[in-house]
């Protein structure tokens, strides 16, 4: 037993070993082509357009004209907000987009992934971390799947190093300053930090979609804050040990 197990193991590295050189691409509907180069963006591919664990929130929203993708990994999120525009509102112009990571690497796999597509993107990519206002750097925990990497939770293997901090006051005025449709946060924690710290940049969106890990508070107390900014809970749904959850802003006079 203990052979065959080796022997799975040892077949079971040899394949992602594989799948890192063979150059895979998967076709959506849109016709924008995805490249997938190792498991952890296999992994990142089947959340998104397989199990399409975002469609039903998305749903619930116009389509977004303007975003922000905090934690933009290899770009699949924004892939997808260029997927949904072509295949529903065809020969209109793409949404533009802001995509932010604290992992330098994402950021330029981002890049590749977003300009690989073909579509005549409007896209502005930023590598930092969302920090304190004012803060100009922090330690992030850097490991090699970007869903174990974090500012606020270590794991084992992950290396610490420092990253510059986004003024996201700043990064608003230069690119969304009449507003933005949605901001996607998916940022290992640090979503408590955002909402924290920046709430009246949060204010200039319409929407907050956002995944909720709970490493330094409450869904009591995370929810509270955010009705405190003007946002209401539109839908939420376990992730995994996380959640997932569209905020919207409501208007104050009708409370809708």
């Amino acid at each position: 037993m203990k052979i065959n197990f080796s022997f799975r193991r040892l077949a079971k590295s040899l394949m992602w070993r594989f799948f890192t050189w063979s150059d895979m691409q998967f076709k959506l509907r849109s016709g924008i082509t995805v490249p997938v180069s190792d498991r952890h963006e296999m992994a990142t591919f089947q959340e998104i357009f397989i199990q399409q664990e975002y469609d039903d929130f998305l749903d619930l929203l116009p389509l977004p004209q303007t975003v922000l993708d905090l934690g933009c990994n290899s770009g699949y999120f924004s892939i997808l907000m260029l997927n949904r525009s072509i295949v529903k509102e065809r020969g209109q112009p793409l949404p533009k987009m802001v995509l932010i990571d604290a992992n330098e690497k994402a950021v330029n796999r981002a890049k590749s992934v977003l300009e690989a597509s073909d579509a005549k993107i409007s896209a502005v990519f930023v590598h930092g971390l969302l920090g304190m206002k004012g803060q100009k750097s922090a330690s992030f925990f850097l490991a090699t799947a970007s869903a174990e990497s974090s500012a606020i939770n270590r794991t084992k293997r992950a290396q610490q190093i420092e990253v510059n901090c986004v003024d996201l006051q700043a990064l608003m005025a230069d690119n969304f300053p009449a507003g933005l449709d949605l901001i996607k946060c998916d940022i290992e924690g640090g979503e408590e930090q955002l909402i924290r710290d920046w709430g009246e940049e949060l204010k200039q969106a319409r929407a907050l979609l956002i995944e909720w890990h709970g490493f330094q508070g409450t869904w009591e107390t995370f929810c509270g804050r955010l009705l405190e900014l003007g946002f209401s809970l539109k839908m939420e749904r376990p992730a995994g040990r996380y959640k997932n959850a569209l905020f919207t802003r409501f208007d104050p006079l009708s409370g809708k």
